[in-house]
């Protein structure tokens, strides 16, 4: 503390005025702090200073112990006094951000057969994952039908929903069921044979894979149907034959001529299908009585044969006796006489056993 007096030869004066005069320093530099080091959208930091005794300066230019911003950098703080401006602050590093986009997912495969799994995987997220089973983590194994779906979160907040991904499950199908609308071809026709009951694809044992095929050759048919899981077992067997229309049969009788009462028996050999006699009989052999002209034909399911051959019956009675006259009825020494019948339509036997319609006879006798 400085003061003065003034002396002359009158005497000295009083005391001047005080003047205090101290001493000091340049100040320390002061420490910043922030509420927030991210800044997320149109979000803003306070950076507040604390131990300055001087004026604070900011490296924004700004003063005041507290500032608010709202962009990314580094920030720091001074502090001046009479005797200087001290070092720089600590640093701050504010940064800048935004709720992350949502995330891509694949999965290697979309159905899943009897027990197997897919594995899901998300890509361009660069938060913390978080899919729709509640499950983390940038993939995941799943063996339940669904749909799945996943979001990113970060300091910011959360992704909308990704892209989904429908994963279903299945079994390898049942065999489908054939049918035909013939099984016997018949000279250039065809049948058609039709599957059903089939969910996924159908494969013929020709090849063919239609619901539906055409077929002109005997043989033996079956189809599978195939999906995502498998193939099914062989379904049922569809035989198909082939024919043409038979042969004539071959008539034959154990008699062509029926006296009185008599019967003659009809048989038809060589037909492999249904026999149809001209009489309207089906039997292989026929009983008849009557007179007539009798023929058969064989029928299968390609058609129906030709006539057979013509067999003829015919109907008689035993005949009239026959007349019988000589050229003369008393012999003498070594005559003969001769003998004639007449009105045998058949076959002459005399009372002597000769044949003949005529005989000569040298003895006394009946004839």
């Amino acid at each position: 503390t400085y003061t003065a007096t003034c002396i002359n030869s009158c005497g000295e004066s009083g005391v001047s005025n005080v003047v205090v005069i101290t001493t000091g320093s340049s100040p320390a530099a002061p420490v910043i702090s922030t509420n927030r080091n991210s800044l997320c959208n149109a979000e803003t930091a306070t950076l507040t200073a604390t131990g300055c005794s001087g004026s604070l300066k900011w490296s924004t230019n700004a003063t005041g112990s507290i500032i608010s911003v709202s962009t990314a950098g580094s920030y720091t703080a001074t502090c001046s006094n009479s005797c200087g401006e001290s070092g720089v602050s600590n640093v701050v590093v504010i940064t800048t951000g935004s709720s992350p986009a949502a995330p891509v997912i694949s999965s290697n495969k979309n159905s899943l057969c009897n027990a197997e799994t897919a594995t899901l995987t998300a890509t361009g997220c660069s938060g913390s994952l978080k899919w729709s089973t509640n499950a983390t983590g940038s993939s995941i194994s799943v063996r339940t039908a669904g749909t799945y779906t996943a979001t990113c979160s970060n300091s910011c907040g959360e992704s909308g929903l990704s892209n989904v991904v429908v994963i279903t499950t299945g079994s390898s199908p049942a065999a489908p069921v054939i049918s035909t609308n013939r099984n016997s071809l018949c000279n250039a026709e065809t049948a058609t044979l039709t599957a059903t009951g089939c969910s996924g694809s159908l494969k013929w044992s020709t090849g063919s894979t239609s619901a539906s095929i055409i077929v002109s050759t005997a043989g033996t048919y079956t189809a599978t149907c195939i999906n995502s899981c498998g193939e099914s077992g062989v379904s049922n067997v569809v035989v198909i034959t082939t024919g043409s229309s038979p042969a004539a049969p071959v008539i034959s009788t154990n008699r062509n001529s029926l006296c009185n009462a008599e019967t003659a028996s009809l048989t038809a050999t060589g037909c492999s299908g249904s026999l149809k006699w001209s009489t309207g009989s089906t039997s292989a052999s026929i009983i008849v009585s009557t007179a007539g002209t009798y023929t058969a034909t064989c029928i299968n399911s390609c058609g129906e044969s030709g006539l057979s051959n013509v067999v003829v019956i015919t109907t008689g009675s035993s005949p009239a006796a026959p007349v019988i006259s000589s050229n003369k009825n008393s012999l003498c020494n070594a005559e003969t006489a001769t003998l004639t019948a007449t009105g045998c339509s058949g076959s002459l036997k005399w009372s002597t056993n000769a044949t003949g319609s005529s005989m000569s006879v040298r003895t006394a006798g009946t004839y």
